[in-house]
């Protein structure tokens, strides 16, 4: 979601709690971060699982590797949006 208007920025600064671009773009980087790393912990998990040679478990898997997907989205949405604040600060739009 990119967005240039300034009644959706407000509205995403107030959600953020904050009140400028540069610290929402703040928040917004924090979290994609977080988001990454629980991304990665959920793969890390996966690859000791499927080397460990256990058996059975193909449900618990399918269902990480959808939630690692789901927030690999999440992030990128949080990426867009801070693209948005970042063009917004710079005139840009």
């Amino acid at each position: 979601m990119v967005t240039s208007r300034r009644k959706d920025l407000d509205a995403w600064a107030q959600i953020l709690g904050v009140t400028n671009d540069a610290d929402a773009m703040r928040v917004l980087s924090g979290q994609y971060g977080r988001l990454l790393v629980i991304a990665g912990e959920l793969n890390a998990f996966q690859n000791r699982y499927t080397r460990s040679g256990a058996v059975g478990g193909d449900d618990i898997l399918l269902a990480l590797n959808d939630a690692a997907r789901e927030i690999l989205d999440a992030a990128d949405g949080l990426r867009l949006l801070r693209r948005s604040f970042e063009r917004h600060e710079r005139g840009v739009a």
